[in-house]
């Protein structure tokens, strides 16, 4: 799971199913690519098998923390790449881009999206971040593999992860398409756009809703709900 860098090539796509769905950060998926011959059993879907689906006992620090996470210059800051296979953290250039090295997939382009969202999950008055991550194969650029919203929090004076919310419902042809998260008190409510058999690549017709239980600095996943 604001409104929705102006590009020819790999965002292209992105901004345009944006356009469409007035809602989605996630780029236009293309079919399930093919694994690495060093990756493992995963299926190519927006939620890997590659990634936790719930943060570390212990959350990893990414830098400072201002006391408002308002005022965080988000370019600059480095995101988990667990979502993607990528176990190291992923740095962007100016344009929100990296490429990174996948345990499952090989090489993939990661980019990150512009728009961050914010609320108060743990209720100390001062909000969480969510911000939106993806990545592709790094060849065709619009095939996406798999898709996540990387939480940060505060904690003492530090910027930490404290999990990557990923799209749980599995269905259709195409991977499942995070459209946006939705903060609530001791949750994050993770709103998912999922293909029918029949669906067009620029249309998922269904929509989901998962959501994601904060006991301290973990993010722990329920079960996808069907919404239509």
């Amino acid at each position: 799971m604001a409104t929705f860098l102006q590009r020819t090539t790999p965002l292209t796509a992105f901004l345009t199913f944006l356009l469409l769905t007035s809602a989605c950060d996630a780029p236009k998926p293309a079919p399930p690519v093919e694994t690495s011959a060093q990756g493992s059993d995963a299926t190519g879907t927006g939620s890997s098998g590659a990634s936790p689906t719930a943060g570390s006992s212990a959350p990893e620090v990414v830098g400072p923390a201002p006391a408002d996470l308002h005022d965080v210059d988000w370019t600059k800051t480095p995101a988990p790449g667990e979502f993607c296979g990528v176990p190291e953290l992923v740095r962007f250039d100016a344009r929100g881009e990296a490429r990174a090295t996948s345990t499952v997939w090989g090489p993939v382009h990661v980019m990150r999206g512009r728009n961050v969202y914010y609320g108060d999950t743990d209720g100390d008055n001062r909000d969480e971040a969510a911000l939106y991550v993806g990545c592709d194969d790094g060849v065709t650029q619009n095939a996406q593999i798999a898709a996540g919203y990387v939480v940060y929090a505060r904690v003492g004076k530090d910027l930490v992860v404290i999990g990557s919310i990923t799209p749980r419902q599995k269905a259709g042809p195409y991977p499942t398409l995070l459209a946006r998260p939705e903060f609530a008190p001791g949750r994050i409510i993770a709103h998912e756009k999922w293909y029918r058999p029949n669906d067009a690549h620029c249309c998922p017709s269904g929509d989901a809703t998962t959501v994601w239980t904060r006991e301290g600095s973990r993010l722990t996943p329920g079960e996808p709900h069907i919404t239509s």
